[in-house]
C-alpha cells in the first residue's frame, strides 16, 4: 500500500529575522533537542496555506501572514512519498508575545546569516537561501 503524506514548513520572518524554535528530538541521544524551523503534516480538508498558518499559531501562539511558497520538495521512504512545501511568513503583529508549547524548550530570532549555526540539514539552508 502506497502512501502519501504532506509536510509544511513554515518560517516565520520579521525585520529580517527568522523564528526557530529548540524542539525535543529523543532523549537516548546526548543532545535531545535540534533546532528548526516550524514543521506540520497537512490535516484533510485543510489548504497548505491554512497549514502554515495553523502550525505557527498552534506552536508559538502568534499569527502570520503567508507572503509566498519558497520551495517545495518530494522524498520516497520504502513506499511512502513525503511531499512538502516550504512557506514563507510575516509576522501580523510586531513585537508578538511568543509561548511555545511542552515539546519544544526554547526559541530565537536569527538571522539568515546564523543559519548554519542552527539548522543541521544543509539541504533546508540552501533551498531557503536560493529562494529568499
Amino acid at each position: 500500500m502506497n502512501s502519501l503524506f504532506v509536510n509544511i514548513k513554515a518560517i516565520v520572518e520579521q525585520k529580517g529575522q527568522y523564528l526557530v524554535l529548540k524542539h525535543w528530538v529523543d532523549d537516548r541521544i546526548v543532545e535531545p533537542y535540534s533546532w528548526e524551523f516550524i514543521d506540520t503534516e497537512l490535516e484533510k480538508g485543510e489548504s497548505p496555506e491554512q497549514a502554515a498558518i495553523r502550525a505557527v499559531t498552534d506552536n508559538t501562539g502568534i499569527q502570520g501572514e503567508v507572503v509566498k511558497i519558497l520551495y517545495a520538495w518530494s522524498n520516497m521512504l520504502g513506499d511512502r512519498q513525503l511531499v512538502g512545501i516550504a512557506y514563507l511568513l510575516h509576522l501580523s503583529e510586531e513585537n508578538p508575545t511568543i509561548s511555545i508549547g511542552e515539546e519544544y524548550c526554547g526559541y530565537e530570532w536569527i538571522s539568515a546569516d546564523d543559519f548554519e549555526d542552527y539548522i543541521d540539514n544543509r539541504n533546508v539552508i540552501r533551498d531557503i537561501r536560493k529562494n529568499l
